[in-house]
């Protein structure tokens, strides 16, 4: 008998106006398996992409009757999702009922036991992932970036070969849903598939890919390389107010001391030099920053 998939809907909260928050859990068994995967997406209400590569992958999984569990929620933040100021996705952190502190809805693992709405949604996640061997927890990140990953050293094994441009291990958890099952001593990855608050067919079949290469249903491939979050990853902020154009793409080389882009502020324009010699790894959705608003991230050389 080929193995399919079983469905569940969870309830999550519900407001004064009677709307109602729920995370639907698609559960695979194979007799044979001796692993179990944890795979998510949407823990950002504003990061889109891994909620189709989910859907998408889970037709693979059964397809070609991968030997593995599989617990898989395509979109386990709806609260976060359902977060816009008119019109545009605001779903980096808490607006609904926690508009003053605002978590960041992927740093409140320690959360996991507090009556809150995010404490008790992080612990539906956490109680969902506590089967899994290996977790698989689907980003975008930036409003223009090129993929990569986070992991930490011990899971190096799981990340190369990808196809994944640049690999960030790190040595000092977080409490990052990721991060928090890692000391649980399991296997999980973040992944930061595409930009944010968008979604392109092209990116989709990008990210199947690298599930393919993860699992072994297309072979690995090299090209990646590897950067230390906590000395190698560096933030960018503006020097004053005014409108940003770029020169420069995610994704591209940089020599400390290059104009990278220009800001027109209200005594002229300036340019921006690098201040790295690395790759510029994203641009963060600031058209007209503050000074002192973070711009950028580089990882530097």
């Amino acid at each position: 008998m080929t193995p399919k998939f079983s469905q569940e809907t969870l309830p999550l909260h519900s407001t004064a106006s009677d709307a109602t928050f729920e995370i639907d859990v698609w559960r695979y068994h194979h007799p044979d398996a001796t692993r179990t995967v944890y795979l998510q997406a949407g823990i950002h209400g504003i990061e889109l992409t891994g909620i189709p590569v989910v859907h998408e992958f889970m037709k693979e999984i059964e397809e070609h009757k991968l030997v593995y569990n599989f617990i898989c929620v395509p979109l386990s933040n709806p609260m976060g999702l359902d977060s816009q100021i008119m019109g545009v996705q605001t779903g980096y952190n808490n607006l609904h009922t926690n508009q003053q502190n605002c978590w960041n809805w992927n740093r409140i693992g320690n959360l996991k036991d507090e009556p809150s709405l995010e404490g008790c949604w992080i612990k539906t996640l956490l109680d969902l992932s506590a089967p899994a061997d290996i977790i698989l927890d689907l980003h975008t990140a930036g409003i223009e970036t090129v993929p990569h990953i986070y992991f930490n050293e011990s899971d190096k094994e799981h990340v190369t070969g990808l196809g994944i441009p640049h690999l960030l291990t790190w040595n000092i958890p977080s409490d990052s849903f990721s991060d928090t099952n890692f000391q649980l001593g399991k296997v999980a990855l973040t992944f930061e598939l595409s930009s944010s608050r968008s979604v392109h067919g092209e990116w989709v079949k990008e990210s199947l890919i690298y599930l393919r290469r993860f699992f072994g249903l297309l072979p690995k491939v090299e090209g990646s390389r590897i950067w230390q979050t906590e000395k190698q990853l560096k933030k960018w902020y503006s020097p004053t107010g005014g409108i940003l154009c770029w020169h420069k793409d995610a994704g591209d080389s940089t020599a400390e001391g290059d104009v990278i882009a220009t800001l027109y502020t209200r005594k002229g324009s300036l340019n921006l030099e690098s201040p790295y010699t690395g790759v510029l790894l994203l641009k963060n959705p600031i058209q007209a920053p503050h000074e002192r608003q973070e711009l950028a991230k580089f990882l530097v050389e």
